[in-house]
């Protein structure tokens, strides 16, 4: 009995300052302007981005002079279709940020997909806390029937569009993607996508935080601290070549 009273008392006191652990910057943002090569987006020490993920021979992204959305580059992702042997990702990360339980945290960014076939369940941006063990839970942006949803990685259900009147994603064209999340582990929290300044998504009184404290292996420290672009999982449909730039990422609050 004192073996699990000790280990409790640790936990809580963990609990307790956990800010001190797990601290972090809170905004970031990259225009890709200044880069040639993708390593030159992969500095040591998360000075700008974190990794790549790249889970076929064929995934790719390549800083691109062609089609940007301002200025004189942007980045373009290609993945093969997913199937049988798991999620196939050509994506970028940011992580060891810090965005708390009370705190709002906004996205911003401008995607460009190509082509019109079909692409359900491709991913386009995930906010969650990074883990030593599998994937962090937290949330992410989905399109499903070419309509923008917002999906989680933990029991909830996923927030859709407004069934009467739910907005198409444009493809062949660049298309502005804020989304805005008030971060609680009950039902307080809120969650906010715009499409094209077009608010298509708007949640009120909903948990955007998983609830579990135990947090040194999986699980949840009442934050996110990780936010990932690109193809984070392609549909199992087709394959996929999208573009991102100019992203932005901050606290509202």
């Amino acid at each position: 009995m004192k073996k699990y009273i000790f280990i409790l008392s640790v936990l809580l006191m963990c609990q307790c300052k956990k800010e001190k652990y797990f601290y972090g910057p809170n905004n970031y943002s990259d225009s890709f302007e200044n880069y040639t090569l993708l390593q030159d987006l992969l500095l040591d020490n998360d000075v700008k981005w974190s990794y790549t993920q790249l889970t076929r021979p064929n995934n790719a992204i390549v800083v691109d002079p062609n089609i940007k959305h301002q200025g004189a580059k942007s980045l373009r992702f290609y993945a093969q279709k997913s199937d049988s042997e798991g999620a196939s990702k050509s994506s970028i990360s940011k992580q060891k940020m810090a965005f708390w339980e009370g705190e709002t945290v906004k996205i911003s960014a401008w995607y460009y997909i190509e082509d019109t076939q079909k692409l359900d369940w491709i991913f386009l941006c995930d906010l969650e806390e990074q883990a030593t063990i599998g994937a962090g839970p937290g949330m992410r942006i989905a399109m499903v029937n070419n309509q923008l949803r917002i999906e989680h990685k933990y029991n909830e259900k996923d927030v859709l569009q407004n069934a009467e009147n739910p907005v198409n994603f444009p493809r062949n064209e660049w298309v502005h993607l804020e989304w805005e999340v008030s971060l609680s582990r009950k039902n307080k929290g809120s969650i906010k996508l715009w499409q094209n300044n077009t608010l298509i998504i708007d949640r009120k009184n909903h948990r955007t935080l998983p609830k579990d404290i135990l947090y040194f292996q999986q699980g949840t420290k009442g934050m996110y601290s990780s936010v990932e672009f690109g193809i984070t999982a392609n549909s199992k449909d087709n394959n996929a070549r999208m573009w991102v730039d100019d992203v932005q990422i901050g606290i509202v609050n």
